[in-house]
C-alpha cells in the first residue's frame, strides 16, 4: 500500500462513502457543503433515502480520491505524486502502479468486478450531481479530475454493459440522433460557434461530422451529456479523446477502456491530468 511520509507538504484527500444499496437516480440533490481542515469541502449528496458523503481538499503535490463502501470497505484509491510523476491505484485492497504494463490485465479485471459491485452502483450519479451543482473545476484540480473521469467511466460501463434503461445515456449507441445531442454541444461547434473552447481544446467546424464521429473527445458521454467542468467548455480535449480511442481499438472490456489506467493515465504517453 502506498504510504505518505512527510515530506509531502500539502495533501489533498477526497473521501467518498457510498451507503446507497438499490436503484435510485430519481431525486438526487446535493443536501450539504461545509468547509473542513485545509481549505477542504465535506459534501453530503442524497439520493432518495440514501447519501454519498464527499470529503475534499484540494492543493499540493499529492492528490488522491478514496472511495468508501459499506461497513468501511475500501472499494478504490487513487494516489497521484505530481513532483515524481506517479500513479497507484487500489482496488478492493489490491494495489497496481499504473506504469507496470505487467499488471494491466489483472487491474481491469479488477475494475470491471468493482463497476459490477452493489455498493458502486450509484457512484457515477452521486458524481454528476457534485459536477453539475457544486461546478468542482476539473482543470485545476487533480482530485476533481479523478473524480469526474471515473464518474464518466463508470456511468458508461453501465451504459454499455447493461443498457439500463433508467440511464438515458448511451455513448457509441448513439448513431448520430440528433434530438440527443446536448444543447451545449452546439454552443462551441460548427462554422460560426457561439463560444470559445480553452485549455487546449479545440472545436469542429461541422456540426454533421461531429454527430457522425459520435462526438469523440468531448469529456462526456458521447454526444448526449457534456460534462463541462471537467476541462471547462464542450470542446474536443486530449485527455477525452484518449479515452474515446481506447475503448475503439481495444474494446469496451478491453484493459485500457474499463480501468482506471485508460481513464486517468495515457498507457503511451504519462499524461495523468491534462485537458
Amino acid at each position: 500500500m502506498v504510504t505518505c511520509s512527510g515530506s509531502v507538504a500539502v495533501l489533498c484527500f477526497t473521501f467518498i462513502t457510498v451507503t446507497l444499496a438499490g436503484p435510485s437516480y430519481e431525486g438526487c440533490k446535493v443536501l450539504e457543503v461545509s468547509p473542513t481542515a485545509a481549505a477542504g469541502k465535506l459534501i453530503r449528496v442524497g439520493c432518495g433515502d440514501q447519501t454519498v458523503i464527499v470529503d475534499l481538499l484540494e492543493g499540493g503535490s499529492y492528490s488522491s480520491v478514496k472511495i468508501i463502501g459499506e461497513n468501511r470497505r475500501s472499494l478504490l484509491t487513487v494516489d497521484y505524486f505530481k513532483d515524481s510523476n506517479d500513479m497507484f491505484i487500489v482496488i478492493d485492497g489490491e494495489q497496481f502502479d499504473v506504469k507496470d504494463e505487467e499488471t494491466k490485465g489483472k487491474e481491469a479485471a479488477k475494475f470491471r468486478q468493482l463497476l459490477e459491485d452493489p455498493d458502486f452502483e450509484f457512484f457515477p450519479e452521486a458524481v454528476r450531481i457534485i459536477h453539475d451543482e457544486l461546478q468542482l473545476k476539473g482543470w485545476e484540480s487533480p482530485a476533481a479530475m479523478f473524480l469526474y473521469r471515473i464518474g464518466i467511466a463508470a456511468e458508461n460501463y453501465h451504459v454499455q454493459m447493461k443498457k439500463r434503461s433508467s440511464m438515458s445515456l448511451k455513448k457509441r449507441l448513439f448513431f448520430g440522433d440528433r434530438d440527443s445531442v446536448d444543447p451545449k454541444t452546439y454552443d462551441y461547434h460548427g462554422p460560426n460557434p457561439k463560444k470559445k473552447c480553452t485549455y487546449n481544446g479545440w472545436s469542429d467546424p461541422s456540426m454533421d461530422h461531429l454527430i457522425e464521429d459520435e462526438c469523440h473527445g468531448v469529456c462526456g458521454q458521447m454526444c448526449t451529456s457534456c460534462w463541462k467542468w471537467v476541462c471547462n467548455d464542450c470542446c474536443m480535449h486530449t485527455g477525452c479523446l484518449r479515452h474515446d480511442l481506447f475503448c475503439d481499438e481495444g474494446g469496451y472490456m478491453g484493459a485500457d477502456c474499463v480501468s482506471c489506467r485508460g481513464v486517468l493515465w495515457d498507457t503511451q504517453t504519462p499524461m495523468p491530468y491534462d485537458c
